[in-house]
């Protein structure tokens, strides 16, 4: 399966939490991190939205 990856609207909300918060995680994520996440953590999906702010970064699978 091919992933595509996309500007999600809500990742991006959700990046801005945390770097306003200055804490990593949210519920919106499927995955966040500070800096480079590893997107083979995440499971085979068609889709992944993504989403950043600063050094924050949320991936929703």
């Amino acid at each position: 399966m091919t992933t595509t990856w996309f500007t999600s609207p809500a990742a991006v909300a959700a990046a801005r939490r945390m770097a306003a918060e200055g804490v990593v995680g949210d519920p919106a994520c499927s995955l966040a991190a500070v800096g480079p996440p590893d997107p083979g953590l995440l499971p085979r999906t068609g889709r992944i939205g993504i989403g950043q702010s600063g050094d924050y970064t949320c991936l929703i699978a």
